[in-house]
């Protein structure tokens, strides 16, 4: 008799076991699950906000208010040869930031842009 309640609390020892082994993997994989979730989350935010930094780079014309503009400089160096009642150019940047509902994610990009317009009426002459 005591030979068969050594085996049975051995038996019982090694189902312990197994079970912590058992659960100590389950919550492995749950924490794995969660971590690729949430990596899979960010990527979808930071990609949202890229789609939106190009569309408002895009739809960047006179529409835009000048307020989400800053004006870095007049015409750039490259532009200096030409008459300043001749072209008109503005190099300015735009950013955009984003922070998602829960406060987890936040991202920002910003551009350089450079917004030319010839005057009308004005001709160079090649004197």
């Amino acid at each position: 008799m005591r030979q068969s309640g050594m085996a049975l609390i051995s038996a019982l020892i090694f189902l312990l076991i197994m079970l912590l082994i058992v659960s100590a993997n389950l919550f492995i994989s749950q924490m794995s699950i969660k971590s690729a979730q949430s990596a899979q989350r960010q990527l979808l935010f930071e990609q949202q906000a890229l789609a939106l930094h190009l569309n408002s780079v895009t739809d960047t014309t006179d529409d835009i208010s000048e307020t989400d503009l800053t004006v870095v400089s007049r015409c750039p160096a490259s532009y200096a040869v030409w008459s300043d009642t001749l072209v008109q150019c503005d190099l300015l940047t735009l950013a955009t930031s984003l922070l998602s509902d829960d406060s987890r994610f936040a991202t920002s990009y910003s551009s350089m842009l450079l917004r030319q317009k010839i005057v009308d009426g004005e001709v160079l002459s090649a004197d």
